[in-house]
């Protein structure tokens, strides 16, 4: 699965519309393109479900920088000479030829030793791009129980699209996708079972993202921005869970305000936490990163809520307060 062969029969496909249509496709595939479609999808039409989704994909984000930063597998790019960088002559090769040598096999021990001993290293397994279509896809499929058979296909479709369009562009072996795809599909699973099993469990949630900043204390591996936006979607959850989430129902200006709110918190507190982390001198990896992102995360999900509450962007109070369980 780590062989350059698909990669190559993909990109032997050359004609320029086709290597047009796999860049477009993967632009599709980071972290800006998520942000627009939980924002707009979960204020304007509902929130409590897409912060479910939200929950998958950064499931998924957890599990691929802890895999790409465990494993250290390079990309096909980086093995092969032959093998195109997204479509254009290949200037990233490091040995001329590394991929596996069968289907059951790794890329080669001095492929790996190469990239795991390059200045900036640059890993492969597992795709994030197709981790994170797959886990949206089947997790909008769970949590909004996808009826209508076209939108069954292209949530099927899409992450098939994704895996082909990261093969054909030089970026991903088989086995990444296969291994992102995997991934996706299990994070969304968790996400439905955290967050609708038993009517919701804020507190499980909360444990959870505790324990996984604490454990990426001895495993750096676990990307303290993603954790951080973990711990802000528990603490949101469990605040929602205690007032009550608002009543998604609502006129189209009034849905409109909503999700322009929450720009601007997210566009504001990016800006934010990057001047504060600039002014500190704290990287991305950074343990401090948690505690901003934790910050962000729970300004721009919940201040978007009551700050929409305020405007009467929601036209209820919401149902009844609940214990959190």
């Amino acid at each position: 699965m780590f062989e350059v062969d698909p990669n190559l029969w993909l990109q032997s496909f050359g004609a320029p519309w086709f290597a047009w249509l796999m860049r477009a496709v993967s632009a599709l595939g980071y972290e800006w393109f998520y942000v627009l479609v939980l924002i707009v999808a979960g204020f304007a039409l509902r929130l409590r479900p897409m912060l479910g989704v939200m929950l998958a994909l950064l499931l998924a984000g957890t599990c691929t920088y802890a895999a790409k930063d465990g494993l250290r597998l390079p990309r096909p790019v980086q093995v092969d000479a032959r093998v195109l960088d997204e479509g254009l002559p290949n200037r990233q090769w490091q040995v001329e030829h590394g991929g596996a040598a069968s289907f059951a096999a790794l890329p080669s021990a001095q492929a790996i030793a190469a990239q795991r001993t390059a200045p900036e290293p640059d890993y492969g397994f597992i795709s994030g791009h197709v981790a994170s279509a797959t886990a949206m896809c089947a997790a909008l499929w769970l949590f909004f129980g996808v009826r209508s058979r076209w939108l069954r296909v292209a949530l099927v479709a899409w992450p098939l699209l994704m895996a082909v369009s990261r093969m054909y562009l030089g970026r991903h072996f088989l086995g990444d996708v296969v291994g992102g795809a995997t991934a996706g599909i299990g994070a969304a699973f968790l996400a439905h079972w955290l967050w609708e099993s038993g009517g919701g469990r804020p507190r499980t949630l909360a444990l959870l993202a505790i324990a996984l900043c604490v454990a990426s204390l001895p495993f750096p591996a676990l990307h303290p921005g993603t954790l951080g936006r973990l711990l802000g979607l528990a603490a949101t959850a469990w605040l929602l869970a205690r007032e009550g989430y608002p009543p998604d129902d609502a006129s189209l200006p009034r849905r409109a305000v909503r999700v322009a709110l929450a720009f601007a918190l997210y566009a504001s507190t990016r800006l934010a936490v990057d001047a504060v982390a600039d002014w500190a001198g704290w990287t991305n990896s950074s343990r401090m990163t948690i505690v901003l992102s934790a910050l962000a995360t729970t300004v721009v999900l919940y201040g978007t809520v009551r700050l929409a509450r305020r405007l009467g962007c929601y036209l209820q109070a919401g149902r009844a307060p609940v214990a959190a369980p």
